[in-house]
């Protein structure tokens, strides 16, 4: 009786070591993948510009192209 308890937990320590080993595969995988930089197609803008029209100077010719683009300019449709 006792054979058989030694064996079963026997394999189920290298099952379980198995087990570990293919975690650790899959983790090592995913942060391979994950730290590899993606791919530039175009510079990114030198600073950021948020394009709302109530943050813009008003009367500026970005203001009111803003506004054309909003459809704020009182009857135009864009």
């Amino acid at each position: 009786m006792r054979l058989f308890i030694r064996l079963g937990l026997s394999l189920l320590a290298l099952f379980a070591l198995a087990a570990e080993a293919g975690a650790t595969d899959k983790k090592k995988k995913a942060q391979r993948h994950a730290s590899a930089p993606a791919p530039t197609a175009t510079p990114r803008p030198d600073r950021y510009r948020e394009l709302l029209a109530d943050k813009m100077p008003v009367g500026t010719s970005e203001w009111w192209e803003q506004m054309r683009r909003e459809g704020r300019l009182g009857g135009e449709t864009p």
